[in-house]
């Protein structure tokens, strides 16, 4: 009795499965992508505007963990703390200390202009760029080597010897 029933249901299971197999079809490899589809995963060229001193990118940029979001323009400082140096976007329009002049954070101003910078993104730059606790507002010439990739060089002023140029490097977002 207990056989007569297994060889029932796998007959039933058969039955099933013999029209399912025969309208499947046979195999068809996946369709290379659409000539649409490949533009919109390829970079474009990003657009950097300039309004005054300040800079406006039309996409999101990223460099490590920091996203720079797109729709407002940018003033550049330099800040440096115990935690190390950092590229500093600030408010566009005038820049809130003249550029070249180095604040310590200590003081009123400062605190200030740091606490109103939207991004830090870190920075390895010399030693010798600016001592540890201070800002400083730096001119900065923003470059598009290539679609999808923004390049920023700044050259801070030195305490000692002659000034460097320190560029960072930002991808498209």
């Amino acid at each position: 009795m207990l056989r007569s029933r297994v060889l029932a249901t796998l007959l039933a299971a058969g039955l099933v499965m013999i029209p399912l197999a025969t309208h499947a079809g046979p195999y068809k490899p996946a369709k290379p992508r659409s000539e649409p589809e490949k533009a919109m995963k390829m970079k474009k060229m990003i657009k950097v505007t300039r309004h005054g001193d300040a800079y406006c990118f039309d996409n999101a940029i990223v460099r490590g963990g920091v996203v720079v979001a797109t729709g407002r323009c940018y003033n550049f400082y330099l800040v440096r703390n115990s935690s190390g140096a950092f590229l500093g976007f600030g408010p566009p329009g005038p820049p809130m200390i003249p550029p070249g002049q180095l604040v310590r954070m200590n003081t009123p101003a400062g605190a200030k202009t740091k606490g109103r910078l939207f991004y830090l993104v870190p920075a390895s730059v010399p030693v010798t760029t600016i001592p540890v606790g201070t800002i400083v507002a730096v001119p900065v010439r923003v470059t598009t080597p290539q679609p999808g990739k923004v390049v920023v060089v700044a050259t801070p002023p030195s305490t000692s010897g002659p000034a460097r140029e320190v560029e960072w490097a930002f991808d498209q977002h």
